[in-house]
């Protein structure tokens, strides 16, 4: 596949979306931090914003959905192409960050 062709049907905004929930994969490894200096990122403002990217990326897939009723087969293709990129990365999100939230008793 070609990777320009790819990045073209994703659109820019939504592949920085993606890029953004992708950065936030490793970042559960310094959770544990003490929140002091640049701690306080890990430690509280990244668990709060990988919970706004995981629902930002379910509204952004069931958006998608709807947008491809009643379209032709390439609009549907692009869609669901879009789709499934979000939901591949909401689950990565969910897997990276799954045992976290339970650890602080979250979930």
């Amino acid at each position: 596949m070609d990777t320009t062709g790819f990045f073209s049907k994703i659109g820019p905004l939504r592949l920085v979306l993606l890029a953004f929930a992708i950065a936030c994969y490793p970042l559960v490894l310094f959770a544990d931090m003490d929140p002091e200096g640049i701690g306080v990122l890990t430690v509280y403002v990244v668990p709060a914003l990988v919970v706004i990217l995981f629902f930002v990326l379910m509204l952004d897939a069931l958006m998608n959905r709807i947008f491809m009723a009643e379209q032709d087969d390439e609009v549907r293709a692009r869609n669901r192409l879009r789709m499934r990129a979000d939901l591949l990365v909401a689950a990565g999100l969910v897997l990276s960050w799954l045992s976290w939230f339970r650890e602080i008793g979250a979930l």
